[in-house]
């Protein structure tokens, strides 16, 4: 083998195995079909390897065909992202495999010794295989011009990898038949073609799954290189300390033994070093050791928690059913004739204690989050509206800034990011209910990593005795007489949300009065919790 092919190949189909293991050892949201896809570019890779040297180059001719697989584990791939039909995955699958069958049993039909020269049905089966390219291409591009967000990078990553496979593989191969260039020209188009299918595979995990993922890959370089460095001094100096000067096997063994012995601790000692300089939080096994004990310490805290949630379940439960039994009187009084001002203030004080008891349940048994991609402008208009309803017609007028560059998503849970965009508008508009000039204005800012929801009135502003412990529950600014009396219990569900993504809110003294209330989306969510 040239050196140039060994320098140029050798790194491929490393990269693309050590893409597809670490995917499906710590993947929780990359689909088999972009794990098949990395092994199968790995597949096509050796290949072009075993045709670079003299001594495989006859299995080559039996192996290269069956590199087509690549164009079915692209289709998986897409279904996976795309969610599309899985029929096509089947075809492309027996496709592939009729491919491989011809391949193997019967090369000569394909190209000549070497793969130096077409044979008989190299021709048709090009031209075939270029027709099914492009058509895929073009379903790819269809597909992400209509996808959003995260589908949307995720799709074009596979568009562009496919086309950059297309080019690195089947078609230098059929330069090389054709006497018109060599394999080593797809080396480069193949590295990025690689790239940007484990670029589609990263941005799928999300939260904290995508950073064990991403030091994953880091880990498993840093292990290689301390492992090449071991594997050199086994070779060029172990054999050399043996008695006998290594002629005698067992002694040979022996030696390797002891010398092995302390090289995995070492290996480990290192690698935890380096990634706890590299990331914020390693994944190491002293590291992970550590996050045991302080998730135990949570967990502890937490099961109290959850024997408050049980609890207020179980105060929720006996005291809804009185609840209704009121509402059910309620009814009963106004059709005997009740005054209308009695019945009003009943409903509007059954509905208050079951609001008490919503925010109660939310606030004391919070649930996981569910993570997806969420257009951040198009759920705070969506909060708008619910405010509106729920204020009623003296709603202020509420003012969502358009994003200049247009849409911007952010890694959320969607009811999580509704609730706090609520929460914040809810308050402005009751702050301002009544008030000729009263004003809300919204809006959302990508930058530095975050994604910023501002919420901004012209109200009388938050009491200066409640600012400080604004986020604690039970903790409100309205008081029991008011129109909408507060349960003290929203800011802090808000803070809640945002604190289990690894954001933030924090409120501020608008400049012309009033209150502004800023919440921090991470825009990839830091935790999962």
């Amino acid at each position: 083998m040239r050196p140039l092919v060994a320098l140029a190949y050798y790194p491929l189909w490393a990269v693309a195995v050590t893409v597809a293991v670490t995917a499906l050892r710590l993947g929780r949201n990359v689909g088999r079909g972009l794990v098949a896809l990395c092994f199968f570019l790995a597949f096509w890779v050796t290949g072009l390897i075993l045709l670079e040297t003299d001594g495989t180059l006859a299995l080559a001719e039996h192996v290269l065909p069956s590199g087509i697989i690549v164009a079915a584990g692209l289709a998986h791939a897409y279904a996976d992202v795309a969610g599309a039909s899985r029929r096509p995955v089947a075809l492309a699958y027996a496709v592939s495999a009729a491919v491989a069958l011809l391949g193997v049993s019967s090369p000569r039909l394909l190209y000549g010794p070497g793969a130096r020269s077409p044979g008989p049905l190299f021709f048709p089966l090009a031209v075939v295989m270029a027709v099914a390219s492009i058509g895929v291409g073009v379903h790819l591009a269809r597909s992400m011009l209509a996808a959003r967000g995260l589908q949307q990078r995720r799709i074009a990553a596979l568009f562009f990898g496919s086309v950059l496979a297309t080019l690195g593989g089947g078609f230098v191969v059929v330069l090389r038949v054709l006497g018109l260039g060599d394999v080593l020209l797809g080396a480069p188009v193949l590295l990025l073609a690689i790239l940007l299918v484990a670029y589609a595979v990263l941005i799928g995990e999300l939260g904290r799954s995508r950073r064990v993922f991403a030091q994953g890959l880091a880990y498993a370089g840093l292990t290689a290189l301390l492992s090449s460095l071991g594997l050199v001094v086994f070779f060029k100096v172990l054999p050399a300390l043996a008695p006998g000067a290594g002629a005698s096997l067992p002694w040979l063994v022996f030696v390797v033994f002891l010398a092995a012995l302390p090289s995995d601790p070492l290996r480990m000692f290192v690698v935890e070093h380096l990634g706890r300089r590299l990331f914020d939080r390693p994944i190491g096994v002293r590291d992970l050791a550590e996050e045991i004990e302080r998730v135990e310490v949570r967990a502890d805290q937490a099961e109290r928690l959850a024997e408050l949630g049980r609890l207020a379940s179980a105060v929720a439960h006996e005291i809804r059913n009185p609840l209704g039994v009121i509402a059910a009187q309620t009814k009963l009084l106004e059709r005997q004739g009740a005054k209308p001002e009695t019945v009003a203030s009943l409903r509007a004080q059954v509905d208050r204690a079951r609001r008490f008891l919503d925010d109660l349940l939310r606030y004391s048994r919070p649930r996981p989050l569910e993570l997806s991609e969420v257009d951040a402008l198009a759920a705070l208009r969506l909060a708008a509206t619910q405010v509106r309803q729920i204020v009623g017609e003296g709603a202020p007028p509420i003012e969502i800034a358009a994003a200049p560059s247009g849409p911007i998503f952010v890694e959320a849970d969607r009811g999580a990011f509704l609730d706090v965009a609520t929460a914040l508008l809810q308050n402005a508009a009751i702050a301002l209910d009544g008030s000729a000039e009263g004003r809300i204005r919204a809006g959302v800012a990508r930058g530095e990593g975050f994604v910023t929801v501002c919420v901004e009135d012209n109200g009388p502003g938050v009491p200066e005795e409640i600012e400080a412990r604004l986020f604690e529950p039970f903790v409100t600014g309205r008081g029991r007489d008011a129109k909408h009396p507060g349960t003290g219990l929203g800011l802090a569900v808000a803070a809640r949300w945002l604190e289990r993504h690894g954001g933030s809110l924090r409120h501020e003294r608008a400049p012309g009065g009033g209150a502004r209330f800023v919440a921090r989306w991470p825009e990839r969510a830091a935790r999962a919790g």
